[in-house]
């Protein structure tokens, strides 16, 4: 699953986006239950109403290019005629300005040697919209209803929330063949025939779930590390709470591993809340991994293995391992007083050893145009070269030389093997109808035994969520 590759990259933070429903929804809470009242906007694209419903030239298949160090091929490339993507000519764009609603400026973070030499490469300016990151749907909402929308807009675990302020990416004419785009992203986000999310190859935006460990406590406490348990072929979720046993009995304390967060516990294991599956969103509880991860979990949970304070207890030394976003292998993560040097990395364990593949998370994240975008032509050019690895430099990006590898073989993964984060941090519980994030976290705490029957009573709800997100993406993708 994962390639072999070693890129030289570099990074900008990794932005926790805190949202909250769009302002182009309102929902109605009965009990339980919940219905959803949909408020559109009549917000001109193109001289349509709503998003441009022109046919791209969508490749659906998985590929991109190998990212180069030193000298090879990748990145993004400029034709003889000197047209770039479907044939635009970025000359024709010299001198327009465009819009980035951006929750960090450029200039206070690693992306501004980036943006400043868009400008002098295309003579068209980037013009930064301050957004606030708790708010980011209502504000984009907001300035689309005014007539001032922005041009480039960024999804961050807000999806499927995010199709009220996005239109298609066909008005961009971007070239969906061309080697740099990550076909994944367009596929994993395309409705009725077009995608509405771009991302590229080894974006240095990507972000999945990985396991750091800490070396000198798992020797402290006898313990095989992730690749030892690795090699023996038994890196299992057993393997895993084996590890948070030795070390608790060891350190004496309370718990021996934690998780980055509560609803990552099912994606870390192969389940789902949400699934979505060629643009439509079903009921994730109905399968039998899912029992099977809660169950596991609450069997942790019950012994008194898992903390939830991940990070502290990591970063005091009172556990050994935990499962956490891989932003902490660079410089800027949680860990950045950590001793770099005590801290160890590697893939999620997998469910059975039989499995093919690690198991491979993370919350869904891409750029895309807002509905009422002036110039989305250009913003197209601005993004293939902000989005484009080769354009940064990592010399100070990750933690040593050999976490950057590690993070871009991490990342260099299969779609068909991906479980992305549809209740990330609860971001879409307004638009599911129900407040999800209780309603999982309650049934972790019961007796493993009684673990079907718990989520078996919160199924409908699920289903009824998958109702909302459906007629949302629907309703706001003009496919009724």
């Amino acid at each position: 699953m994962f390639g072999n590759v070693k890129r030289i990259i570099a990074i900008v933070m990794a932005m926790v986006l805190v949202l909250s429903l769009a302002g182009c929804t309102k929902v109605v809470y009965e009990g339980s239950s919940a219905e959803i009242e949909y408020v559109t906007q009549q917000v001109i694209v193109d001289g349509s109403t709503g998003n441009d419903t022109q046919t791209g030239n969508n490749n659906n298949q998985q590929g991109g290019t190998t990212n180069k160090p030193n000298g090879q091929q990748g990145g993004s490339t400029t034709n003889k005629d000197g047209t770039i993507n479907d044939g635009v000519n970025p000359e024709d764009y010299r001198g327009k300005t465009i819009k980035f609603a951006a929750t960090i400026d450029p200039k206070n973070d690693e992306s501004g040697p980036v943006v400043e030499a868009f400008e002098k490469k295309y003579g068209i300016k980037v013009e930064i919209v301050q957004s606030d990151q708790s708010n980011y749907p209502n504000q984009l909402s907001g300035w689309i209803a005014a007539g001032n929308a922005p041009d480039i807009a960024r999804s961050n675990g807000d999806f499927p929330m995010a199709m009220a302020y996005l239109q298609s990416l066909d008005a961009a004419k971007l070239d969906y063949n061309e080697e740099i785009w990550d076909k994944g992203m367009f596929k994993l986000t395309t409705f009725g025939g077009s995608p509405y999310l771009c991302d590229t190859v080894g974006n240095i935006w990507k972000e999945l779930d990985i396991v750091l460990y800490n070396k000198s406590i798992l020797k402290r406490a006898n313990c095989y590390t992730p690749e030892q348990y690795d090699e023996a072929g038994k890196w299992t979720w057993d393997a895993y709470f084996e590890i948070a046993r030795k070390v608790k009995a060891t350190l004496g304390t309370e718990a021996g591993c934690s998780f980055i967060s509560r609803d990552g516990v099912m994606h870390a294991m192969g389940a789902n809340v949400f699934e979505l599956d060629n643009g439509t969103f079903t009921n994730g509880f109905k399968n039998d991994q899912a029992v099977k991860s809660m169950t596991k979990f609450a069997e942790a949970w019950k012994e008194g293995l898992i903390s939830w304070e991940s990070v502290g207890d990591f970063s005091q030394n009172k556990i050994g391992i935990i499962t956490t976003y891989s932003w902490s292998l660079k410089k800027t993560g949680f860990f950045k007083d950590f001793n770099w040097n005590d801290i160890g990395y590697y893939y999620l364990p997998k469910n059975d050893v039989s499995d093919k593949n690690y198991p491979t998370t993370c919350f869904l994240r891409g750029w895309g145009l807002c509905r009422g975008a002036n110039e989305p032509v250009a913003a197209g050019i601005f993004l293939r070269e902000y989005l484009d690895v080769n354009n940064y430099d990592t010399t100070e990006t990750f933690i040593s030389e050999e976490a950057e590898t590690f993070f871009f073989e991490a990342t260099d993964y299969e779609y068909e093997d991906l479980n992305v984060y549809y209740t990330y941090c609860g971001y879409t519980q307004e638009l599911a109808g129900f407040n999800y994030m209780d309603e999982i976290w309650a049934v972790m705490g019961y007796d493993p035994a009684q673990i079907p029957a718990k989520m078996s009573s919160i199924s409908g709800l699920i289903d009824k969520g998958c109702k909302n997100f459906n007629d949302f993406t629907k309703k706001n993708t003009g496919l009724r």
